[in-house]
């Protein structure tokens, strides 16, 4: 039975699958999206409930594949610096550029105040603190009508959890944890034990998403997935087994903690998969720039009274959330990976330092894991 690690292979560690979840799921997301921003939370919430399994997987499934294509990276890097860097890089420009926007340009055209008032209210300055991931919903009298009001960007919420996610793997790393699949098993199976306790002991109320800790722990599972990427089967029969899984955990929401494992081999399946290119994954990475634009382009749509039916905010929103993300993928994030190299030099210029100082050696678990497993080029 070929493994995930023969089948990294057979695309030479480029996939097609990944790139092609990411747009779909994103999209998913803008589609989910545009039932809050014309319906409002509350009856929005209420239709959401009856797809709860499908809506709950979303971003299981972004996170879980964000952690094994980020493990990659890991492995790749001589220390931290390179590693948080460069997940500085992908997160940071365009989401700072999005926040910029919104609060300048977005804000001075859909504010109910006058623009020295707007421009002097503390909402105002606060927003950019949304550029170091202390997310900030709200623009001074920006939205007041709209069916979901004052929320300029509901979807920033995720990205303290996928911050966390980085730290919780540098951490590992630090301990060596990362590079011993084996610790790391070991630490996957007490964590889920303890998630499992936990929202049994702290269950009450059913989010329509899994709750921001078994997201983290998706990613984490995706890590693991990696690490044993040459022991797990890539089988069908196996991916439907964790679909059912998946969707017996999250029907009720009491089974949640039993979800993100499956939902992570869930994605590794598809995103293995290696369909032929076409323009819209070979031309660029376009997901990021659906997540960063899509609600606020919505929220755009929402206040034009005649696109407050969900169905013609989709369909005006969907392809213009995909035009600025396409801007923002060749103005702004594809230009800033190209300063990975001057981490690296940064990296290597410490880490000679430190090594002459006696503080560097490099990490012997990491080399062998490497050796091991291969040195993948999966995407940062």
């Amino acid at each position: 039975m070929p493994s995930l690690a023969d089948q990294l292979a057979l695309a030479r560690n480029r996939p097609a699958g990944f790139d092609y979840m990411r747009i779909v799921l994103a999209a998913t997301i803008i589609g989910l999206h545009s039932l809050n921003v014309t319906l409002g939370l509350g009856q929005a919430l209420q239709v959401q409930s009856t797809l709860r399994i499908g809506v709950a997987m979303i971003l299981a499934l972004f996170f879980a594949l964000s952690g094994f294509l980020v493990t990659a990276s890991l492995l790749r890097c001589k220390s931290l610096i390179s590693f948080l860097g460069l997940r500085l890089l992908r997160i940071g420009p365009a989401l700072a550029v999005e926040t910029t926007l919104s609060a300048i340009i977005i804000g001075s055209l859909f504010t109910e105040l006058p623009l020295a008032q707007y421009f002097a209210d503390p909402k105002f300055h606060a927003y950019f603190l949304n550029i170091i991931g202390d997310i900030q919903y709200e623009l001074p009298g920006v939205f007041l009508n709209n069916p979901l009001p004052n929320l300029v960007n509901c979807q920033l919420w995720t990205v303290p959890y996928e911050l966390w996610c980085y730290v919780i793997l540098a951490l590992l790393a630090v301990t060596a944890i990362a590079f011993n699949r084996v610790a790391y098993l070991a630490f996957m199976v007490i964590a889920q034990i303890g998630l499992i306790g936990y929202d049994i002991y702290c269950w009450d109320v059913v989010p329509i998403q899994l709750r921001p800790h078994l997201l983290v722990f998706a990613f984490l599972a995706g890590v693991g997935f990696y690490l044993w990427r040459d022991k797990v089967p890539y089988n069908r029969t196996v991916c439907l087994f964790a679909l059912v899984l998946c969707a017996a955990g999250m029907a009720t929401g009491r089974g949640d903690a039993l979800a993100p494992v499956p939902a992570a081999y869930v994605a590794c399946y598809f995103g293995l998969m290696n369909p032929r290119r076409s323009w819209i994954v070979s031309s660029g990475d376009y997901s990021y720039g659906l997540y960063l634009y899509g609600f606020v382009i919505q929220q755009c749509a929402a206040a034009f009274g005649p696109l407050q039916h969900w169905y013609l905010n989709l369909l005006v929103s969907l392809p213009l959330s995909f035009g600025v993300a396409m801007a923002s993928w060749h103005l702004v994030e594809k230009h800033a990976l190209r300063l990975r190299g001057r981490v690296e030099a940064l990296e290597a210029a410490a880490l000679s330092r430190l090594s002459i100082m006696g503080f560097w050696r490099g990490s012997p678990e990491r080399s062998e894991l490497r050796a091991n497993l291969g040195n993948s080029s999966a995407s940062i």
